[in-house]
């Protein structure tokens, strides 16, 4: 089974249009949307649900799209959230109704799929692997582009081995180390608990190359998983999070892990079936062109960013 996952189109249709074509060459055969497949017109700031909205200030009308989203697998993010918030029932076109009745969470094979606004993202201090805490702007794979690296705070994550999301707009990769199975110093603790989520490590990987796979943990038994837990969609920027190089599973041609495979069961990030660790994948933005998604294959155990243009 091959998925091909996007986030963040946020109502572009041409972007679409480019990333369904080339995850037809790729051989998809499923597309899926971690959220924000629609544009809010509406800011933030503005958002009064009190008050009534026409359609057209919330939301533009196009059929024509909402027709080729009603045929992908969706999960909300939180301008759909917005969209369903200020427009009343009686507004809603039924083609418009099917996009905002989705769940906020998926399970793809195994990989947990949300948007990723339900998490926090810190910009504050991060922890190399090599040394003491660093600004993230400063540190290695602290940046992208030019901007701060967001990170996961890890009380937000659920703990299952892989959890793909969008929101940040940034293509990144995060593995989170459980405390109660963290190297001794790794565990969060004392006045800088807060940057790891209480109880975790969180560290970056450095940057992957456009189609190159990287393994990720094989599915484990749905009773051995962690459930999701009930997430409250906020964003705000925190301190949090650490900074250091992972290295993925082996396998046929994926991105070399430091010291190879770990032991059997496991990764060589030590992500194994009862859930040491959680690989958070950010998917990047679809809006854009190029427009960001990735080929999630089954068979062979790997993901790999793409870019469509």
């Amino acid at each position: 089974m091959r998925y091909a996952v996007l986030a963040d189109l946020h109502g572009r249709p041409g972007a679409l249009r480019r990333i369904l074509a080339a995850a037809a060459a790729a051989g998809a055969d499923e597309i899926v949307c971690l959220g924000d497949y629609l544009e809010a017109k509406v800011p933030r700031r503005l958002h009064d649900p009190s008050r009534f909205w026409p359609l057209e200030r919330v939301v533009d009308p196009d059929p024509a799209l909402w027709a080729r989203l009603a045929g992908i697998r969706r999960v909300l993010g939180n301008q759909e959230l917005r969209i369903h918030e200020l427009l009343r029932p009686e507004q809603v076109p039924a083609d418009l109704a099917a996009l905002l009745d989705a769940p906020e969470r998926d399970r793809l094979h195994g990989l947990v799929g949300l948007h990723g606004h339900q998490i926090r993202w810190s910009t504050g201090r991060a922890q190399p692997a090599d040394g003491p805490g660093e600004p993230v702007g400063t540190a290695a794979h602290g940046v992208m582009d030019g901007r701060d690296l967001l990170v996961p705070v890890a009380a937000d994550v659920p703990r299952v081995p892989v959890v793909v999301v969008g929101h940040t707009h940034q293509e990144a990769m995060f593995e989170i180390v459980w405390s109660d199975t963290a190297p001794d110093g790794d565990a969060a603790d004392g006045p800088e608990a807060g940057l790891v989520g209480l109880a975790a490590v969180v560290r970056a990987l450095p940057p992957i190359e456009p189609g190159r796979p990287v393994s990720v943990p094989q599915p484990v038994p749905v009773p051995q998983l962690v459930p999701v837990p009930q997430l409250v969609p906020v964003f705000r920027p925190d301190r949090g999070g650490g900074l250091a190089v992972v290295g993925p599973a082996s396998g046929p041609s994926p991105v070399p892990g430091p010291g190879g495979a770990g032991p059997a069961g496991t990764d060589s990030a030590g992500v194994g079936p009862a859930g040491a660790a959680t690989l958070v994948v950010n998917v990047g933005p679809a809006r854009g062109k190029p427009s960001h998604w990735m080929l999630y294959d089954t068979d062979r155990g790997e993901i790999s960013f793409q870019r469509a243009v």
